[in-house]
């Protein structure tokens, strides 16, 4: 648990089963926070990463697409769509009032 959940009431908590009645985490899928840090120590120093760049990584390694029926592990389909990219590329140029070109 970090401190982004300090703004989250305790009975949302257990609801979602992040942690149990005693405030103990219940949840075996969230990390330590080393854990949690790995990942971007590995994509800062990883030869695998070297001439790559716009890729999603989880676990130490570059995300794989996430499966259509959903779950929390992968990349979903959505967010590496190139057409909304440009969209958002687009919108993003527009609100920041700048005119770099997407190349």
């Amino acid at each position: 648990m970090t401190p982004l959940q300090r703004h989250m009431p305790k009975e949302e908590m257990i609801a979602l089963g992040w942690i149990d009645e005693s405030g103990q985490v219940a949840n075996p899928a969230f990390k330590t926070p080393e854990q949690g840090a790995a990942t971007q120590v590995w994509a800062a120093t990883s030869p695998q990463l070297e001439g790559k760049g716009g890729v999603y990584c989880e676990d130490c390694d570059i995300s794989e697409l996430a499966p259509e029926d959903g779950g929390f592990y992968g990349v979903k389909k959505y967010a590496i769509d190139p057409e909304q990219a440009l969209r958002l590329w687009d919108l993003s140029v527009k609100l920041t009032q700048t005119d770099i070109e997407l190349s």
